[in-house]
């Protein structure tokens, strides 16, 4: 059950859907149509442009009695399909994008003093300093948001880190690290340590200092934890904070959840496996109230990380 004050945003956020976003949307509807009919036909026209020119560079006469040929034309197509996939891909996100540049300035004071912005707010110089996510040299950042819940101070940045490398031909492979959301929050209970909390593995453990022995051996089995100052990470990682954390991961369906404690913030690092605080999508009715409540879920899933791991309390973590 939610408490009075996210109960009181939800409350804020129909009001403000009903009286002013949808009015907002209702005379954009025939642009989305024209914009999702134009995406088709260009993909379309990408997707034969593709198709013929490998055919013509690869010198394939369509006839498909031979397995090379086959496989070729087979080539072909996939490779047009996924070209003329991203293509639509991108007049779908642009076109998100415009939306969101009207609806967010609208939408977000539901939330207190939330708002919505394009650039980032949890910089890559933090991410790399906490340690927490795998080595990247490759960042792509989506919505960001800014605000505070009960005098905590939070940015949330929706995040995909990759790692790419070339072989010795040239040949490139990307590996992603990372795809979710960042979520740093500014918490009062001071502390110097650096102490990272990171998903258990089978295949071995390590990190930059010495493992943290914790009271909770459950936690431990699902956790590894270490930190440059032993007292303190234990008086961060209290009973309490153990238990909460680990209702997190259910509450917010992630396949993984990690965090680090450094220069008094929490970062954690949620990796999802759906495109979070999506609007204005191309593909559907710009009024959809299903997409607005997956948002809205999403931001009150955030705020209630707050509320299960008690920061805004000065003691008692």
């Amino acid at each position: 059950m939610l408490n009075k004050d996210l109960n009181q945003y939800k409350m804020n956020f129909t009001r403000i859907y009903h009286n002013q976003v949808v009015p907002a949307l209702e005379g954009m509807e025939g642009k989305r149509k024209r914009t999702q009919k134009l995406a088709i036909v260009i993909s379309i026209i990408i997707f034969l442009l593709v198709a013929i020119i490998i055919t013509f560079l690869t010198n394939l006469d369509f006839n498909i009695g031979t397995k090379e040929n086959t496989f070729s034309l087979l080539f072909s197509f996939v490779f047009a399909g996924a070209a003329a996939l991203a293509v639509y891909y991108m007049f779908k996100k642009n076109f998100e994008q415009k939306i969101k540049t009207i609806i967010m300035p609208i939408i977000m004071p539901a939330f207190g003093n939330f708002a919505w912005t394009k650039l980032a707010v949890v910089s890559t110089d933090e991410i790399r300093m906490s340690r927490l996510i795998n080595r990247f040299n490759k960042i792509n950042i989506d919505d960001n948001f800014v605000g505070s819940y009960k005098n905590v101070s939070i940015r949330i940045s929706e995040a995909k880190m990759e790692y790419e490398t070339r072989n010795s031909k040239g040949k490139r492979d990307v590996t992603t690290v990372f795809d979710g959301v960042l979520i740093s929050l500014e918490i009062p209970k001071k502390f110097h340590c650096h102490t990272l909390v990171k998903k258990r593995s089978i295949i071995g453990n390590n990190g930059p200092y010495d493992e943290v022995k914790l009271e909770d051996p459950e936690f431990s089995k699902q956790f590894y934890v270490n930190s440059n100052d032993q007292v303190e990470a234990r008086y961060l990682l209290t009973t309490a904070f153990m238990q909460r954390y680990k209702n997190i991961q259910k509450a917010f369906n992630a396949s993984k959840i990690e965090c680090c404690f450094l220069n008094n913030n929490l970062l954690l690092a949620v990796s999802v496996s759906r495109d979070l605080f999506a609007l204005g999508d191309l593909n559907k009715p710009l009024t959809d109230t299903k997409q607005f409540t997956t948002f809205l879920n999403e931001i009150i899933s955030i705020l209630e990380m707050i509320e299960e791991l008690k920061l805004y309390q000065t003691i008692g973590l």
